[in-house]
C-alpha cells in the first residue's frame, strides 16, 4: 500500500507546495480575510474549505448553475432567468408595488407628487394619535 502524506488525496491528486505552507499563506491574506468576513465565517473555517476543494477537486460544489430548460423540464413552476428578471424591471418601474414604502420618493420626475404623498399617508396618518395628558403616567424622577 502507498504512504500517504499530508498532501495526498484518495485519487492521488496533491498541491504543489506543502499543506501547511499553502494554509499559511491563506491565513496572511488579506483577501481571503476579507471574503471570510463577507461571507460571515470564521478565516479558520474558509481557509479549511478552500484548502478542502483544493486537495478535492472532484468534490461537487455546495452551489450548482443548472440551465433554465433543465429546471423547468423538473419543476415548471420554477421561474427562469428571463422570468426573474422581467418581474425585478416591474417592482423596480412600480408596476408591481411591493408596499407603499417601496413607492417613489418623490425625486423621481417621472412619478406624480399624489404617488408620493400616498407613500407617505395623510396628514392626520403623519401626527400619530392624540394622547390625553391627564391619562399619562409620570415617572418619579431618577436620582
Amino acid at each position: 500500500m502507498a504512504d500517504h502524506d499530508a498532501n495526498s488525496t484518495p485519487d492521488g491528486k496533491k498541491l504543489r507546495r506543502p499543506v501547511e505552507v499553502v494554509r499559511a499563506e491563506l491565513m496572511a491574506d488579506k483577501d481571503v480575510k476579507e471574503q471570510a468576513r463577507l461571507l460571515q465565517l470564521p478565516v479558520e473555517a474558509y481557509v479549511e474549505k478552500i484548502l478542502d476543494y483544493a486537495l478535492h477537486p472532484q468534490k461537487p460544489p455546495q452551489i450548482q448553475i443548472v440551465p433554465d430548460e433543465a429546471l423547468k423540464a423538473q419543476d415548471p413552476s420554477i421561474p427562469t432567468v428571463a422570468e426573474i428578471q422581467t418581474h425585478l424591471e416591474k417592482v423596480i418601474s412600480g408596476e408591481i408595488v411591493i408596499s407603499p414604502a417601496q413607492m417613489r420618493d418623490g425625486f423621481s420626475d417621472d412619478r406624480t407628487r399624489e404617488r408620493y404623498q400616498s407613500a407617505l399617508g395623510t396628514a392626520d396618518d403623519q401626527q400619530g394619535t392624540p394622547v390625553d395628558p391627564s391619562k399619562v403616567q409620570k415617572k418619579p424622577p431618577q436620582s
